[in-house]
């Protein structure tokens, strides 16, 4: 590890499945690293893919990252991100769930078998450089630009999102859940706030709940699970007039948590489940990045 933090910029891209879901895990992924933050994220493009062509299009994005961790350890990290996100390696340039390569590492040079620094192709490519320039402002970058290296458009992805995330005072204390890298996204994607729990009724502040053999109960014992289910169907009816796959929801909570919530015993014990809108969300094939 590095006694100091220095700047890399990485480029990402998806052409499987949900490619903003893809892109959306990875950027949380890569934020939860040990000594590293995400700075910066650029727009994100659409782009025909490069090098084998019978293949869907990409979502392509660039992402700015502070990091003390030495260029083989992030590369180890990143791979094992794109691992844990179902990347399989079967055709060279292929499809692919999701891709991240190092571009620049500081000003760092290397060349060894594991890794190449800068990125050995990067000044070919348009769908590296027109993310890049988001976030860089380095005019040499502008030189490499192709005119003819295929489509690349700027797309703004719609996203439903937990509204406390955003910073919205809809907890039920009152307060927020306020994050630093969606706040990097608002610049990028076209949110559409849901809090299920003030969409059923419940006030602000409210008194805190969770669920319990299959009910939502809380603190002082009343069953609450009506206004979630109501707050689930209008959060899920927004979702569907807006045409949205990809929503971002706060983790552990009885309508938004996604994988684990807490037990119903009101001490911090987490338990496998989802929230009630977690639940109506997945039904749809609505994909969650728990947050």
């Amino acid at each position: 590890m590095l006694n100091k933090k220095v700047d890399v910029y990485l480029s990402l891209g998806s052409n499987m499945k949900n490619r903003v879901y893809y892109l959306l895990k990875a950027i949380l992924e890569i934020d939860s690293l040990e000594y590293t933050q995400v700075k910066k994220i650029s727009n994100f493009y659409e782009t025909e893919p490069w090098g084998f062509k019978e293949q869907e299009n990409f979502n392509n994005i660039a992402i700015k990252i502070e990091t003390s961790l030495l260029p083989l350890k992030l590369l180890k990290y990143l791979l094992n991100i794109e691992k844990k996100l179902d990347r399989v390696r079967k055709i060279k340039w292929g499809p692919r769930t999701i891709d991240i390569d190092i571009i620049f590492y500081d000003n760092l040079e290397i060349n060894i078998e594991e890794l190449i620094l800068p990125h050995p192709r990067f000044y070919r490519r348009n769908f590296v450089l027109k993310p890049l320039l988001d976030i860089n402002e380095n005019i040499n970058l502008r030189k490499f630009l192709k005119v003819d290296c295929g489509k690349i458009e700027k797309i703004t992805p719609k996203v439903g999102i937990s509204g406390c995330l955003l910073g919205k005072n809809v907890k039920y204390n009152g307060k927020n859940n306020w994050n630093k890298v969606v706040e990097l996204l608002k610049e990028r994607i076209n949110f559409i706030d849901i809090c299920p729990e003030v969409l059923g009724g419940l006030s602000i502040p409210r008194i805190p709940s969770e669920i319990r053999d299959e009910k939502v109960i809380n603190k002082i014992g009343e069953d609450v699970t009506k206004y979630f289910l109501k707050g689930g169907e209008k959060a899920l009816n927004i979702l569907k007039k807006e045409n949205i796959k990809t929503v971002i929801l706060k983790s552990k909570s009885p309508s938004c948590g996604y994988g684990k919530i807490y037990d119903g015993t009101f001490s911090k014990v987490l338990k496998d489940g989802n929230g009630i809108s977690s639940n109506m969300f997945q039904k749809e094939d609505i994909d969650i990045v728990s947050l």
